[in-house]
């Protein structure tokens, strides 16, 4: 009898945490699903060019404004809830990832509340802190994925697929963000810049608008991902 109840008892908790799961990750999917809907309906209501306007220009788009600042909220909400996600299923969220989950929110919250200098009326400490809240969220959100990763390398049959799904998406991540970071740079610093004119002239010819957008599509498919393993490690859970 005492094996008994202690199995009833074992298998509520795997329900109960198999529920929790679930409403962690409607509440991510919702929050993500919204913000990538408004990211995606602000490039088509604005005038903005998507291959060369930075992301942070549609701020003060003629159409659609406070579409951006929406995303970005949700963005942050979405990021806050796969940390939840990941907890109720059982997997072990390092401090160190959860430092990186609530500095992407926090950068991504500050990015919205403080617009880009793109306007003589915007003060330049804004744009400051726009900036620097950005590279913040951007990198923060590869480094989750990478903690999580380190957490797994033991991981059984169940979470060995997407574990590598997942560490392939980490490292395009890593890669748009680096390509991107080149492309910034190759606007900021003179071409004639010796011995960097060439790779200067490569990387600025490259589209930024379009690299960061990329960087953001691979963060949304990151985010995604670890739901994914959320879930799968919860049923793992439940199964045994």
């Amino acid at each position: 009898m005492g094996q008994l109840g202690t199995k009833a008892a074992s298998i509520r908790g795997a329900e109960s945490a198999t529920t929790r799961v679930h409403s962690w990750t409607f509440a991510a999917t919702a929050s993500l699903g919204w913000a990538l809907f408004t990211f995606t309906v602000l490039h088509i209501v604005s005038s903005f060019d998507p291959l060369t306007d930075p992301v942070s220009r549609y701020a003060f788009t003629d159409r659609g404004q406070g579409m951006l600042e929406a995303t970005l909220l949700s963005f942050a909400v979405g990021v806050v809830a796969v940390r939840g996600a990941l907890l109720a299923s059982g997997l072990t969220v390092s401090r160190t990832a959860t430092i990186l989950v609530f500095a992407a929110a926090t950068g991504l919250v500050a990015a919205a509340l403080f617009p880009a200098t793109f306007t003589s009326d915007i003060d330049p400490v804004s744009g400051v802190i726009h900036q620097y809240a950005s590279l913040i969220a951007f990198l923060s959100v590869p480094g989750i994925a990478l903690c999580l990763l380190d957490q797994l390398r033991e991981a059984g049959d169940a979470l060995r697929d997407t574990r590598r799904a997942l560490l392939r998406l980490a490292w395009v991540s890593v890669a748009l963000l680096v390509l991107f970071g080149a492309t910034y740079l190759a606007d900021k610093v003179p071409a004639d810049t010796f011995p960097l004119s060439t790779p200067l002239t490569l990387f600025g010819s490259l589209p930024e608008g379009l690299v960061q957008r990329l960087v953001f599509v691979a963060d949304f498919a990151l985010l995604a991902a670890l739901l994914v393993l959320a879930n799968r490690a919860a049923w793992a859970r439940a199964s045994r």
